[in-house]
């Protein structure tokens, strides 16, 4: 695991109560200037370690997010793949100011985003873009408050978008900008940029790390999975060939991925590309791997012959339980990059309720020793073990056809 880091800057609102946060590169040598990043890499980097590595739930869920950026960034599709409900667009002081920036700032806008200037300084090629803003934002770093004031009379009296004064440096600019009808506020007087730190896996695990967070989230469509399993040629093609096997396609050839997740089910498809996505990750424990399968296994033939309710539960929560040995991370850490539901991440790590009480039990077939783990209500031992065995004997024979495709 490689430590990130990302620098977040509150911004106040008339109150002095936090409404959103600025999200700024900081690298293990400091911030931008010392990284030797252009702008384009910087804020690439700062969106990997925001949104992906450490995680903006970090910030809460209800704050607005200001990114910096370039020209380019905003015509490209990385910023498609954010949450325009939480992302604010801050367009840098130096950005020219063409046609073809102005429709790729239409759409985005379009779709939801918000748009701020940054550092502004009024001149008429601004026009477009005051037309489709929501913040413009004022350095008044060691101005008084005539300057502050002439800064403010710049701005056309037509466009109405919310006042941002940035960089106070005191008290009294505090309310000099508060006077002059400034809506937010951001700057040392109220609170130094902070660094968050957090942890990156090895490449090839993130890789695996974010396709099965994609693929917990229940609000995801067969397009969506189909999609996600086709960036991966490999995953694809060992899908497809796991697919293809009597056992599960029926006899029926397969021949495209839309195909096999129609076939198949939706539900059926991101448990099994979960599996194989797993499946390639080099363990330093051989038997993680069957361990997980198994586990996966049981908890699920639990769920299907008596919590029915709780079978697709069941079998994430057997499934990431050994998530730690297949990742060599401790299990908070691994998991903390799964979008889970609480229940199911108690349930792992604690073995709390009803879904922990079977992992437990799992646990305890496996590992042989005399724990005193209670079945799960309506079950008990001797059924459990029957379960444990039959997992036992799928897994194996799950796991030859997925390293044989």
């Amino acid at each position: 695991m490689t430590d990130t880091f990302l620098g977040v800057q509150p911004i106040f609102d008339r109150e002095r109560q936090v409404v959103a946060y600025e999200l700024l590169f900081r690298g293990a040598s400091g911030g931008f200037e010392a990284s030797g990043l252009d702008g384009d890499a910087a804020t690439s980097q700062v969106i990997i370690n925001a949104f992906s590595d450490i995680g903006v739930e970090r910030l809460g869920r209800d704050k607005q997010l200001f990114l910096n950026l370039t020209e380019g960034l905003l015509s490209s599709d990385l910023i498609q793949t954010l949450p325009p409900d939480r992302v604010v667009l801050e367009v840098l002081e130096h950005v020219r100011v063409t046609p073809a920036l102005v429709v790729a700032i239409e759409r985005l806008v379009a779709k939801g985003f918000k748009l701020a200037l940054d550092d502004f300084i009024y001149g008429s090629e601004w026009d477009p873009l005051l037309k489709l803003c929501h913040i413009v934002k004022f350095d008044v770093l060691g101005d008084d408050e005539s300057a502050i004031e002439a800064k403010l009379a710049s701005l056309p009296s037509r466009y109405r978008p919310k006042l941002l004064a940035e960089k106070i440096e005191n008290r009294i600019q505090f309310v000099q900008c508060l006077n002059l009808g400034f809506d937010l506020f951001q700057g040392y007087y109220l609170a130094k940029p902070r660094v968050i730190a957090g942890k990156r896996p090895p490449a090839n695990r993130l890789q695996v790390l974010r396709l099965l967070a994609q693929l917990q989230d229940d609000s995801i469509g067969l397009k969506d999975v189909e999609r996600l399993i086709s960036q991966d040629v490999t995953l694809s093609y060992r899908l497809l060939r796991f697919l293809g096997s009597a056992a599960i396609s029926q006899g029926r050839s397969i021949h495209t991925l839309m195909q096999a997740i129609s076939l198949v089910g939706l539900r059926t498809i991101r448990q099994w590309a979960a599996l194989i996505a797993l499946g390639n990750l080099d363990s330093q424990h051989p038997y993680s791997f069957t361990r997980s399968l198994t586990f996966a296994r049981f908890c699920q033939i639990v769920g299907e012959r008596n919590l029915p309710r709780e079978k697709d539960a069941l079998f994430t929560v057997g499934l990431f339980s050994n998530l730690d040995e297949l990742l060599g991370v401790p299990l908070p850490e691994a998991l903390q990059y799964l979008p889970l539901d609480e229940t199911v991440k108690h349930a792992i790590l604690k073995h709390e309720g009803v879904l922990g009480r079977v992992l437990a039990n799992a646990i305890r077939f496996e590992s042989s020793e005399n724990t005193s783990v209670s079945p799960p209500p309506g079950l008990d031992t001797e059924t459990l073990s029957t379960y444990f065995l039959e997992a036992f004997a799928w897994s194996q024979e799950i796991q030859s056809e997925i390293q044989g495709a």
